[in-house]
């Protein structure tokens, strides 16, 4: 419905044109309905200016519209321009002034008709010449923006030592000249451009300056083997991601040095690591989305060590979300973006081609070619830990006597979501924590809450997200249909931050390394992504005069020069497959076989510690309590889901509690009643460092077994996907 204001009489005095014009320049509504035609002006003052102007129109009345837009209180002078009125500032309902004239039917005329049109035209005409751009607005929950010498005093403090309350202006000169030689900028100790550019970019948490509140006296851990431990994750990326991306985070320094780092699935480590909000425990708060990223602290004992990530961020791999799907064909596989259906590229999950609105992607990149494809993460599909074991959310349903239709923070202090998986969490006291959809918003006040499109902000309709409303060009979105009732929001979800590479950092902190004044060492201060990431020569040197360099090194060859086989075009089964140092080998014949220490038993146990046989071994598979009579073992691995270790023979397989030292009752079981899809005879198996996944292998094929499910996700080749033919 569209309703315009038009004047009965079109022979009014030009001074009477004008006037009404000058009212019309005004950003105004257009409404028709029938007949009846009006424009509507912003506020009460312009209201009684455009009335006043108008008075003489012809049957001309003032009268106040259904509310259209709703705006932020602006104080005295919103409560001045209402004639004195309180100003509620959460939502303040602007009436619009109206013109509007009945036309009645003798005045109708063809003539009039044309000359309504001709207006009709003009008057759009003079909205688009004089429509203002969408205003500035302070949204809810976010920063207030803050001068730069406000900046610079907030910055020296917390990374500069420079005392807020006594940063006169001779300490504060001083201290920039400082952070200036830091960054390797002009020492001019004045508050440039330049000098905020890089006050403002997002950054580790942990001082610049030496000797100063974290790091004192070149802390290094006593030891070589450090332990770590995994306490909480992110909702932004699946469980494996954040395994995979700390494990090879630890690989960036054991690599270079002699350390080794070891994965605790309870109990205390000398690395604790979680992810948290604002205050979070430490007495060193977070800031929100951007800014500070995380910290850690320096080697020692208690808080020593441990390792905190923002989740105000987006967490990624660096270049976009990282989404692992659920069902469909390809379940557990990642979407792959951009990827191609019906012609159309897409970057991100979407619900195209579905009825039920759920969204989806494609796994590879073409979807008409491979028709694999996986439904993105959402509550109504599943949760991610609690105590419902993954169950999905169940709408609506009962807390503290409360129906609630969403996921929720009730009840909460860390300001994750979640949602009971019964209809009554009273009762059932079942819940999980709902999963970062592909819009979810980071940061705002809608708490992770995903973008609802379409949405209205200040009476327009957005259909994706938008930057109106901000003066940093930021994109965000409503995550209710209507901002200008709920006052609902959040970013909307970028590039992320790669969990790999601050990780990488801030474990450089936790074995003792200070910021580094090289920009373009992984230890720098500032954020940067590289894609394809190397330690600089700084970094290196930096570890290695607390630590040594690597002890690795290469073998001496045992044997003369040999004719390589040709892995990719001859049929190859492979011997053994194992995980050593972190890396990933396969073992054929001689090819990658250390000779020396090689039992050629097969019904006994042998059992090293670095490369030297342990006192008593080796043993007779019997002193395990397995059968006297076994010939052989397949493959034997150890599973972090429960600790335990299993043993593979034939059809049959054994379970060894490393507690008890002792077998499992009620074994042997058949591999195939316990294992779905797992085959008899298998060659090897293992756990992969860091991944939620175990990978069995027989022949050239290997099975991949999602440990949560004890479900085989992907069947494969292994010189396909391993090797690289």
């Amino acid at each position: 419905m569209i309703r315009l204001a038009f004047m009965s009489r079109m022979s009014h005095s030009q001074s009477q044109e004008q006037a009404l014009l000058a009212c019309w320049r005004k950003p105004l509504i257009l409404i028709i309905n029938d007949m009846s035609l009006y424009a509507c002006a912003e506020s009460s003052r312009e209201k009684s200016a455009c009335a006043s102007r108008t008075e003489k129109v012809h049957r001309a009345e003032v009268q106040d519209v259904p509310l259209r837009r709703k705006k932020p209180c602006r104080g005295a002078e919103a409560t001045q321009a209402d004639g004195g009125k309180e100003c509620n500032s959460e939502r303040t309902a602007f009436t619009k002034a109206c013109f509007f004239v009945k036309m009645g039917s003798s005045m109708i005329f063809s003539s009039r008709r044309i000359v309504l049109k001709v207006f009709l035209f003009q008057f759009i005409a003079f909205q688009s010449t004089y429509a203002a751009p969408s205003p500035i607005i302070r949204f809810p929950g976010d920063d207030t923006p803050r001068t730069d010498k406000e900046v610079a005093l907030h910055y020296l403090n917390k990374f500069y030592g420079c005392p807020q309350d006594r940063c006169n202006l001779m300490v504060l000169k001083d201290t920039l000249k400082k952070m200036q030689k830091f960054f390797s900028l002009q020492e001019t100790g004045e508050i440039d451009p330049k000098t905020v550019d890089i006050m403002k970019k997002p950054r580790c948490g942990v001082p610049d300056v030496a000797n100063y509140q974290f790091f004192h006296r070149k802390p290094m851990w006593q030891k070589k083997d450090i332990t770590y431990r995994i306490l909480g994750y992110s909702p932004d990326l699946d469980e494996g991601v954040i395994n995979d991306a700390f494990f090879r985070a630890f690989k960036v320094w054991s690599d270079v040095t002699p350390l080794t780092f070891e994965r605790l699935m309870d109990g205390e480590a000398d690395i604790m690591i979680n992810f948290g909000r604002n205050e979070h425990g430490d007495g060193y708060p977070f800031d929100g989305k951007d800014g500070l990223l995380a910290h850690a602290f320096a080697p020692g004992p208690g808080i020593g060590g441990d390792s905190h990530f923002d989740d105000d961020e987006q967490w990624s791999l660096g270049d976009g979300q990282v989404v692992k799907v659920k069902f469909g064909n390809a379940d557990g596989e990642f979407c792959k973006f951009p990827f191609m259906f019906m012609g159309t590229e897409y970057k991100s999950c979407t619900a195209q081609g579905r009825d039920d609105g759920f969204l989806w992607c494609s796994t590879t990149y073409n979807f008409e070619e491979d028709g694999k494809y996986g439904f993105c993460p959402h509550e109504l599909l599943f949760t991610i830990a609690g105590n419902a074991e993954g169950a999905a959310c169940k709408f609506p349903f009962i807390f503290q006597g409360e129906k609630y239709d969403s996921c929720t923070t009730e009840g909460r202090d860390d300001g994750y979501r979640w949602c009971a998986t019964t209809d009554n969490y009273d009762v059932d006291t079942s819940f999980g924590f709902c999963p970062e959809t592909a819009m979810s918003t980071v940061g705002g006040n809608a708490e992770g809450s995903p973008c609802v499109f379409p949405f209205t902000f200040l009476g327009d309709t957005y259909e994706a997200c938008t930057s109106s409303g901000r003066s940093d060009g930021k994109m965000w979105c409503s995550s209710t249909k209507s901002y200008d009732d709920d006052r609902k929001w959040g970013f909307c979800p970028d590039q992320g931050y790669s969990l790999f590479l601050v990780a990488a950092h801030e474990f450089g902190h936790a074995l003792g390394l200070e910021h580094s004044q090289d920009p373009g060492a992984l230890m720098a201060p500032v954020y940067t992504y590289t894609k394809d990431f190397r330690l600089s020569n700084d970094d290196i040197n930096g570890i290695q005069e607390l630590y040594g360099a690597s002890t690795d090194k290469p073998l001496s060859p045992t044997q003369g020069p040999v004719t390589p086989m040709d892995i990719c075009k001859e049929p190859v089964v492979f011997d053994a497959v194992a995980q050593i140092r972190g890396e990933t080998f396969f073992f054929k014949d001689s090819k990658l076989q250390k000779q020396a220490h090689r039992p050629d038993a097969r019904n006994e146990v042998w059992v090293y510690k670095a490369d030297a046989l342990q006192s008593g071994y080796p043993k007779r598979l019997s002193s395990f309590g397995l059968p006297a009579d076994l010939a052989k073992m397949d493959s034997v691995f150890n599973f972090r889901k429960n600790r335990k270790t299993y043993m593979f023979a034939g059809d049959q397989f054994w379970r060894y509690n490393e507690d008890t030292k002792t077998m499992d009752d009620g074994f042997p079981k058949l591999i195939a009643d316990s294992w779905n899809g797992l085959p008899d005879d298998i060659d090897s198996s293992f756990s992969l460092n860091g991944i939620d996944y175990s990978y069995f292998f027989k022949g050239n094929h290997y099975f991949k077994l999602e440990d949560s499910s004890l479900k085989i996700v992907k069947l494969g080749e292994i010189t396909k996907d391993w090797l690289g033919c």
